[in-house]
């Protein structure tokens, strides 16, 4: 086989990875092995044979180079969904039998994603824990912030304008007296006859 410039390899890495043909991936891959050690660097074909051991069953190997790999941020959340699926598929085999929620969950909190493709903050609700205290901080401050203190706050944590708004609508319906939230649990009686 001649040896395919690195803007065919990527635009065919490219292609069957968006369609997740993990089969002629494989093909693809296995046809040349100088193919994988020249151009995987490229960030689309690095994806691509990752997807390509991710099909083949080689999980522990997908877990292993994305672990010693140095990978471009807007991949973070591909490559952490791989990392996952990569571990929930490992385990499964292990166990002969489909994972339940339960599962998935402790394998996550068990094997969180290396710092190789995440930078160690947890995202609930579309929120990083660091962005909340940011958030927490000036609700503490100014419950109302006018348009320019969102925008110093958006410059902080990266986060739109809108998702500051209502974070802080949100905050405020939550303080309200009266709110589900804001009743504490009322302590459990026992009446003896």
């Amino acid at each position: 086989m001649r040896l395919l410039c690195l803007e065919k390899v990527t635009c065919i890495c490219e292609s069957l990875y968006q369609t997740k043909d993990g089969k002629r991936l494989i093909a693809f891959f296995t046809s040349d092995e100088r193919l994988c050690q020249r151009y995987v660097t490229n960030s689309s074909v690095t994806i691509a044979y990752l997807y390509a051991l991710f099909s083949f069953g080689r999980y522990s190997e997908v877990c292993e180079y994305i672990g010693n790999g140095k990978f471009n941020s807007r991949y973070f959340s591909e490559l952490k969904n791989l990392w996952y699926e990569a571990k929930y598929a490992e385990d499964q085999r292990k166990k002969k039998k489909p994972l339940g929620p339960v599962e998935k969950y402790r394998l996550r909190k068990k094997h969180p994603p290396p710092s190789t493709i995440w930078d160690g903050h947890e995202v609930i609700y579309s929120f990083r824990d660091c962005d909340r205290q940011v958030l927490k901080q000036y609700y503490h401050q100014n419950k109302y912030p006018n348009p320019s203190e969102k925008k110093k706050i958006a410059e902080i944590t990266g986060l739109e304008i809108t998702q500051i708004s209502n974070w802080f609508k949100n905050r405020r319906q939550r303080d309200k007296p009266g709110s589900d939230s804001s009743l504490s649990p009322r302590p459990f009686a026992l009446n003896y006859i």
